[in-house]
């Protein structure tokens, strides 16, 4: 099988396209003949070195996939039945999906109903369980509120400003980038914030009172910080991404009342996880959700993604394509 993989840290190009063997099926273990997959900072940030000892190497990356099942290794599923797949250790103790063929515990395989295509199918699996993880699960936005979203231009925080806008919320979206303030209200968002390092007053003169909820996908101190003003008395902030470029939470001490909790895809899995990514599968087919995508990327480009990820040059998801 042709596979990305990554023997030592460094820059894109230490990734290399190598053949591999084929995995052997296992009892408990789905074998997935991969279509396409989501690019991933957190694949971004091992590549660089700073995932310490959550990700052994030399090592396939890759924390989601989707494809059809060749073997089911035992389980419940069937043979050329259309799958999903996320986390679970999956491209960090054990090959993931920048490869044409990999091998998922059952738990992190979900069976999906689906006649969108592998590009559109590839771009959600990771994305938008995260969101709707943050935004349901953490934070458990209600019709009325108003969410806060740092960090809207990645794939994470256009999903959550979907989510959290077709749940009836008014949503309150950052980027650092101004050209990219039409993305975001096309995903959603009832009003853009520019971020230049502190936005809690800017927030604060939209909803003096404090906003509902927050999705703080940036991670860094400071932001964290920030983001936590902008939140009212026993309002709730959910921590979630690393977009800036740091692997671990340096956690301040938050105002009075106000809570702080985190999301985290280590909680996927299959009997919760399924009938979510399924529900969300059905929005994108009736277009009440949309996949996001920057673009789409051949499979012999993964290194020059990465490239492009780590420039912040993409607005939503980038998604590669299997031979």
């Amino acid at each position: 099988m042709k596979s990305w993989l990554m023997r030592q840290a460094g820059p894109p190009n230490s990734l290399e396209l190598v053949d591999l063997p084929d995995p052997e099926p296992c009892e408990g273990w789905v074998l997935i003949d991969v279509k396409a997959f989501g690019l991933n900072r957190s694949e971004l940030y091992t590549r660089q070195g700073h995932s310490g000892d959550a990700v052994t190497l030399p090592r396939v990356l890759g924390i989601e996939c989707v494809g059809v099942v060749a073997d089911a290794g035992g389980t419940d599923l069937k043979v050329g039945q259309k799958v999903a797949a996320a986390m679970g250790g999956l491209g960090r103790t054990h090959h993931g999906g920048y490869s044409t063929r990999t091998l998922v515990p059952r738990n992190n395989v979900f069976p999906v109903d689906t006649t969108l295509d592998w590009a559109t199918f590839g771009a959600l699996p990771e994305t938008y369980l995260t969101a709707s993880g943050a935004v349901v699960d953490a934070c458990d936005v209600q019709s009325g509120q108003t969410v806060f979203i740092r960090g809207g231009t990645s794939s994470v925080g256009m999903a959550a400003i979907t989510i959290a806008a077709d749940r009836g919320a008014t949503v309150i979206a950052t980027t650092r980038n101004p050209d990219k303030s039409q993305a975001l209200r096309a995903a959603g968002a009832h009003h853009v914030v520019i971020d230049r390092g502190t936005v809690a007053e800017e927030v604060r003169e939209l909803v003096p009172v404090g906003v509902d909820a927050g999705v703080e996908l940036v991670g860094r101190l400071e932001t964290i910080q920030d983001s936590l003003l902008t939140i009212r008395p026993r309002g709730v902030l959910s921590l979630v991404g690393f977009l800036g470029d740091e692997w671990d939470y340096g956690l301040p001490w938050p105002p009075s009342t106000v809570r702080v909790t985190l999301y985290s895809s280590d909680t996927f899995a299959s009997a919760t996880t399924t009938p979510v990514l399924q529900a969300i599968v059905d929005g994108v087919s009736a277009g009440t959700y949309g996949a996001n995508i920057d673009r789409v990327v051949d499979f012999t480009d993964v290194a020059e993604a990465h490239g492009i990820m780590e420039a912040n040059l993409a607005k939503g998801k980038l998604v590669v394509m299997t031979p």
